[in-house]
C-alpha cells in the first residue's frame, strides 16, 4: 500500500533506500523548506493558505501582481516541476509526498490540473514498483478525462495503462494502448511522444527498424522538454546502433550529450556512444573518444555511489565501455571496467550482465534501411550537438 507520508519521514525513507543519490546539501534543504512550506498551507484555509502559497512561490521566484488572485496554475507549475526534480534524483517518496499535498490545496474544480498530478503520482507509483497503486492513479485519471470529456487526461492514462500491461507481459495490450493515445483528437503531446517510444521498442525488437525509426523520430519531434528530446534521441541513437549504423548513432549520441542530460539518461548515452565510436571511427581518434567517455563514465558511477544509487545503469554502461575500450586496442583498462562492472552486477543479481561480460555484444554489419529512415538519420545530422564528433 502506497499512502502519503510527512515530507521530512518521506525523505528520511529516500535517503536510507538503496537507489538514493548523495546530494549537495542545498539542494535538499530547499526541497525541504519548499514540502513544509506546502504542508503548512495545506493544513489551513482562505486568506491564511494563500499567504502561505504566495510566499511558496515567491521562493521559486514566481511572483504575482499586486492583489491579483493566487494562480492554482502557477502553484501546479511549481510544485509539478519541484516534484519532478526529485523524482530525477531517485527521491521518490518525498515527490509521492510533495504531489500529495498538492492535491489538498488545488480546487476540486481544477479537474485538469488535478488529473495531471494524479497522473504524476502513477508515473512515481510505477518508480517505486507500486503496479497496483499505480493503475489506480492512472484509473482515477481516466474516469476524470471521461466524466469531463478532457483528451489530456484520457491520453495521459491510456499511456500508462499501456506501460503497465506492457511490463506484465500483455503486449497486444500495451501496443493498443499506444496506437489508441497517438490517435486521440487533443491528446498531450508528451503522451503522444511517450507512446511513440513504446512503439518503438516493440518494433525493433521484431527486426523493424523503419517502423522503429519512424516512431523513434516522433517521439523526438513531439518533445515538450530538454528531458524528453534527451531520452527520445538516446533512445533513437541506440536504434541506429543496434542496426548496424554506428555512424548515424554517434551524432545521435553526440546530440543527446549536448542537451546535459541527468546521471540515469548519461551512463546509458556514454555506454552507447562508447560502442558506436569504437565501430564508427579510425582507430586512433576512436580511443581518445573511448577514453573520455569512460573517464566520464567513471566520475559518473563514482558519483552514484560507486554504481549504488543506480545499479543497473551503472552497470550496463560499464560493460558497454569495457567492449567499446577492447575494440580500441585498450585491452588492460578494458579489464579494470569489466571487472567494476562485474562486481556490481553480480552484487545486484544482474546475470544478463555478467554472461554479457563473457559474451561481448559487437556492433552488427549495417542493416538496408528505408529512404524515409535515411531522412530521419540526416536530420539527426544537423542537431545541435551532433557535430561535436568527427565522424570519418
Amino acid at each position: 500500500m502506497l499512502a502519503p507520508l510527512p515530507s521530512i519521514e518521506a525523505f528520511r525513507r529516500d535517503a536510507v533506500s538503496p537507489d538514493s543519490i548523495d546530494l549537495d546539501d542545498g539542494i535538499i534543504a530547499s526541497w525541504l523548506e519548499s514540502a513544509t512550506h506546502l504542508e503548512r498551507a495545506a493544513m489551513t484555509s482562505g486568506p491564511a493558505r494563500e499567504r502561505l502559497l504566495l510566499g511558496l512561490l515567491a521562493n521559486h521566484d514566481v511572483v504575482a501582481f499586486p492583489d491579483a488572485p493566487l494562480s492554482p496554475a502557477a502553484v501546479f507549475s511549481t510544485i509539478t516541476d519541484l516534484a519532478a526534480e526529485m523524482e530525477d534524483q531517485a527521491c521518490f517518496r518525498l515527490a509521492h509526498s510533495v504531489l500529495s499535498t498538492l492535491l489538498l490545496v488545488l480546487p476540486d474544480s481544477e479537474v485538469t490540473l488535478r488529473g495531471r498530478v494524479i497522473a504524476q503520482l502513477a508515473r512515481v507509483a510505477r518508480h517505486l514498483g507500486e503496479r497496483e497503486a499505480a493503475a489506480r492513479y492512472y484509473g482515477e485519471v481516466e474516469a476524470l478525462g471521461v466524466e469531463h470529456q478532457l483528451p489530456d487526461l484520457i491520453g495521459r492514462a491510456w499511456y500508462g495503462l499501456g506501460l503497465l500491461a506492457h511490463q506484465r507481459g500483455d503486449f497486444p495490450e500495451g501496443r493498443r494502448r499506444f496506437h489508441a493515445v497517438i490517435e486521440l483528437e487533443g491528446a498531450a503531446p508528451e503522451s503522444v511522444g511517450y507512446a511513440h517510444h513504446q512503439l518503438m521498442v516493440g518494433a525493433a525488437h521484431a527486426g523493424d527498424y523503419d517502423t522503429a525509426a519512424e516512431h523513434g523520430w516522433k517521439a523526438f519531434k513531439g518533445a515538450r522538454t530538454a528531458g524528453q528530446e534527451t531520452e527520445a534521441l538516446q533512445n533513437l541513437a541506440q536504434l541506429l546502433l543496434v542496426a548496424g549504423h554506428a555512424r548515424a548513432a554517434l551524432r545521435g549520441f553526440a546530440a543527446a550529450l549536448a542537451r546535459k542530460p541527468i546521471f540515469r539518461q548519461e551512463l546509458a548515452i556514454l555506454g552507447g556512444a562508447a560502442c558506436a565510436a569504437a565501430a564508427a571511427l579510425p582507430r586512433a581518434a576512436a580511443r581518445a573518444l573511448v577514453r573520455n567517455f569512460a573517464d566520464r563514465t567513471q566520475f559518473v558511477v563514482k558519483a552514484l555511489r560507486n554504481g549504488e544509487a543506480l545499479a543497473h545503469p551503472s552497470a550496463l554502461a560499464l560493460v558497454e565501455v569495457s567492449e567499446a575500450l577492447n575494440v580500441v586496442g585498450e585491452s588492460e583498462r578494458a579489464r579494470e571496467v569489466a571487472d567494476q562492472a562485474e562486481r556490481l552486477a553480480s552484487a545486484h543479481g544482474y546475470y544478463q550482465l555478467t554472461y554479457r561480460l563473457e559474451n561481448p555484444v559487437f556492433v552488427a554489419e549495417p542493416t538496408p534501411l528505408a529512404p524515409s529512415t535515411q531522412a530521419i538519420i540526416a536530420a539527426v545530422d544537423e542537431l545541435e550537438g551532433a557535430e561535436l564528433v568527427a565522424v570519418g
